[in-house]
C-alpha cells in the first residue's frame, strides 16, 4: 500500500509538471544548422492597416528658385509701313520702273503726259496752273509730244555704250509763248540729258497762257525716254 501510494504520488507531480507545458501554445520552429539547435519563430496575424501613410516631399531650400514653364508664341507680324516711308518707296519705284522698261524698236520717246504744277498764284513767278492753259501749235499736249519724239536724236555714242533711260526735265512757256529754263530734273547720262534739253529748247512758240485774261508764265515737267 506504501508502494502503491508512491507511485500515485509521484504520477500526480508529473502530471503538475506536463499539464503547463501542454497547455502553452504551439510555436513554429525553424531548423538552421547542422548542430541541433532550433530558433522558435511565433508567427502572428497582421492586418493590414486602412490607409498606408505616405511623408509629404520635403520643401526646396531657401533660394531655390522653382523653373517657370514658359509657352512659346509665335510673333505676328504686321504689314504696317509709315506714310513718309510709303511716299517715297513709291516715288523711287516709279522712276525706276520707266528706266527700267525693256524697250522695242528703235528712236527715242517722250512721257505720257506733261505735268504742269502750282497754285495759280503770284504774277512774275511762273505759274503751274492757269485758267487758260499754253497751247502748242494750236493744238493739245499730244502735239507737242509728236514734235518732241520727231526732232530728239539719239545720240550714237550713247548707243554704243547701251545707254539708255528716262530725262525728267522742266520749262517755262514765256508771256510771249517761247519756252525758257529748261532744266533737268533728273537725269540718266551727260549725252542723254544735254540731247533733252536740247530737243525742249529749240521748240516753236507756244500760244501762252492766260490768267484772268492776261498772259503769264506757265511752268511744265516733261519725261523724255531713250530707248533702243
Amino acid at each position: 500500500v506504501l508502494f502503491g501510494g508512491v507511485i500515485f504520488s509521484s504520477f500526480i507531480g508529473i502530471l503538475a509538471v506536463l499539464i503547463p507545458f501542454l497547455a502553452r501554445p504551439r510555436e513554429d520552429r525553424v531548423i538552421s544548422g547542422g548542430g541541433g539547435y532550433s530558433v522558435s519563430v511565433k508567427m502572428e496575424n497582421l492586418t493590414p492597416p486602412d490607409q498606408i501613410y505616405v511623408p509629404p516631399a520635403p520643401p526646396p531650400p531657401e533660394g531655390t528658385k522653382v523653373p517657370e514653364t514658359v509657352q512659346y508664341v509665335p510673333p505676328v507680324v504686321v504689314d504696317t509701313v509709315l506714310p513718309s516711308q510709303s511716299t517715297q518707296v513709291a516715288t523711287d519705284i516709279a522712276l525706276a520702273s520707266q528706266e527700267n522698261v525693256i524697250p522695242d524698236g528703235t528712236g527715242s520717246g517722250y512721257g505720257d503726259s506733261l505735268i504742269p504744277g502750282g497754285d495759280g498764284s503770284g504774277s512774275e513767278e511762273p505759274l503751274f496752273l492757269v485758267e487758260v492753259m499754253p497751247t502748242f501749235k494750236g493744238g493739245d499736249l499730244s502735239k507737242f509730244r509728236e514734235w518732241v519724239a520727231k526732232r530728239t536724236n539719239y545720240p550714237a555714242a550713247a548707243m554704243e555704250n547701251k545707254i539708255r533711260g528716262t530725262v525728267f526735265l522742266t520749262f517755262i512757256v514765256e508771256k510771249d509763248g517761247s519756252v525758257s529754263n529748261v532744266t533737268v530734273l533728273k537725269g540718266v547720262h551727260p549725252l542723254l540729258d544735254e540731247e533733252a534739253v536740247k530737243a525742249i529748247s529749240d521748240s516753236p512758240k507756244w500760244s501762252p497762257g492766260l490768267q484772268r485774261g492776261q498772259p503769264v508764265r506757265v511752268r511744265f515737267q516733261i519725261p523724255l525716254t531713250f530707248q533702243y
